[in-house]
């Protein structure tokens, strides 16, 4: 029986059933992706049952199945307009989020946390939603409401102290997580001990996290990933006090630890530079629109992060800090035919400039620092010619050590748990720099960690006439913004810039001879 047959069949078996019978037939072409005819089958539904509130919810669901976000957004605000009704709020939120509209969509979700009382999983997941769409101050509003309340859930304050430390607020944050600490939480679900050493630069070794990390070391009770962080949190506050050799010991345990849990291929990314470099070159299929995007890219750790805030002071310039979205859409388009490909280049450049405005006043240039950006610059040449590249690179020695001695927690950058990693994408981040110099029409813009950190105003203000904007004093941060900072820099980033990083790497010659075997000086 086709489609359509399936759909009058089920209308004329239906007839005057209860709503629970229409709506289980409607998940079924749900379920088989035909929307549209779940959607016409509900719309017949309510016609005959307008009362009943979860005919609509379907037929929300139905819409925003087929891609028909308007008429999902009136339904389901239509039948909040009757109520409370958490699924439709969650549902809206995804809705908007989808669109870009992050305030709105925080805003439906902090609704429903404000509207829930025992379900403290409930709480979490509205507080991790409102954080991951870029609310971090509604977010950290949301946590100070509930412990007001005597939620006493370590987690909540583990969560808050994320929140905080992202913001800059570190003495929050550092509360928060003692609070944690105190309550008992789940060591190996929240590694709130390595998240301590993100908070400050210690002075000697009489700082009571050092006792703290010491004491955890010992629990043998604690998984490989969280011992894990503990030892990249010992290993940084070594560092900072100048005990290199007890440093390079820890991180080296910690690196071996997490080994035993990530994998990265050097054969996979080096199949992956080769097709990069011998793909045929994209026809632009975008036209020029307002707002510049300006994509900071590089290996981890050559000062991204902090050349994206220092733009971000310039009055006409929004830091969105490091999205995952050109990946997403890059990974999209891979799934196509080539022809396919290249005409489907402008709905994806719509959807990432979507998401890069969202529902914010407009701005004339727009951040995204995401590092691993640079593998895909010929699709943002592609899609946005009118974008602008900078392309950070810091001394191969400097940014090996500062990777490997970093606790990423995400699976694409598996690579920073081994020097021969480290090297392997090293080299082919150099290869593929060089080819899109070559290749492409982009302004691709170099600027040398060194420099930026010995002069960064004078750095920042050459670059400015090549990024089309005016001249700005960048010294000063404006006072209007408060940017979260989720990088593994989101200390480092909020403080005076320094240089004590450079030539860091000297330090540790002899303790981690890989620095001097696979990575050159210059």
């Amino acid at each position: 029986m086709g489609s359509q047959a399936a759909l009058q069949a089920a209308r004329a078996d239906l007839g005057d059933a209860p709503a629970a019978e229409w709506r289980d037939v409607a998940r079924q072409f749900l379920q088989r992706g035909q929307p549209l005819f779940a959607a016409a089958l509900l719309e017949l539904a309510r016609q005959q049952q307008p009362a009943d509130s979860s005919l609509r919810y379907w037929l929300a669901q139905a819409f925003w199945q087929a891609g028909e976000t308007g008429r999902a957004e009136a339904e389901l605000r239509g039948l909040l307009a009757g109520g409370t009704h958490s699924a439709a709020s969650w549902l809206l939120a995804e809705v908007l989020r989808a669109e870009g509209r992050l305030n709105a969509a925080a805003a439906c979700v902090a609704t429903v946390a404000r509207g829930t009382t025992d379900d403290m999983d409930g709480v979490l997941a509205c507080i991790q939603f409102v954080r991951e769409s870029h609310q971090h101050a509604l977010a950290a509003e949301l946590c100070e409401e509930r412990l007001a309340r005597g939620a006493g859930d370590p987690r909540l304050h583990a969560v808050a102290g994320q929140i905080e430390q992202e913001l800059g607020h570190f003495d929050r944050a550092r509360a928060h997580y003692a609070a944690a600490l105190a309550g008992g939480i789940d060591l190996n679900a929240w590694f709130v001990p390595g998240s301590l050493a993100s908070l400050q630069r210690y002075a000697d070794r009489q700082h009571a996290d050092f006792a703290l990390f010491d004491a955890h070391l010992r629990d043998r009770t604690l998984s490989a990933r969280a011992r894990a962080s503990v030892l990249f949190a010992l290993g940084k506050a070594c560092d900072d006090i100048g005990a290199y050799a007890d440093a390079a010991h820890a991180w080296r345990q910690a690196n071996t630890l997490t080994r035993q849990t990530v994998s990265w291929s050097r054969t996979r990314w080096r199949d992956f530079v080769r097709d990069r470099l011998s793909a045929p070159p994209l026809q632009s299929r975008s036209a020029r629109v307002d707002g510049v995007p300006i994509f900071v890219v590089g290996l981890p750790r050559t000062g991204t992060t902090l050349m994206a805030e220092l733009l971000g002071r310039h009055p006409d310039v929004c830091n969105r800090g490091e999205l995952p979205t050109l990946e997403f859409l890059v990974q999209r388009l891979a799934g196509l035919a080539p022809a396919q490909r290249t005409a489907h280049l402008q709905e994806a450049a719509g959807i990432y400039l979507t998401h890069l405005r969202r529902d914010d006043p407009p701005a004339s240039h727009y951040v995204d620092k995401n590092p691993l950006n640079f593998r895909y610059l010929d699709q943002v040449a592609a899609m946005f010619p009118q974008a602008r590249v900078i392309h950070c690179r810091r001394q191969p020695r400097d940014t090996a050590l500062s990777i490997w001695s970093q606790p990423f927690a995400r699976d694409d950058y598996a690579f920073a748990r081994d020097f021969g990693d480290i090297a392997a994408l090293m080299e082919g981040c150099n290869e593929l720099m060089r080819h899109w110099r070559q290749t492409l029409p982009l302004p691709i813009i170099t600027v040398e960690y060194e420099q930026l950190v010995a002069d960064p105003a004078a750095t920042v203000k050459a670059l400015l006439p090549q990024l089309g904007l005016s001249a700005h004093n960048s010294s000063e941060p404006r006072a209007s913004t408060s940017t979260p900072i989720t990088s593994a820099s989101l200390w480092q980033a909020r403080q005076p810039v320094h240089q004590r990083s450079v030539s860091r790497w000297r330090h540790y010659a002899e303790l981690l001879p890989e620095l001097v075997e696979l990575f050159a000086e210059a």
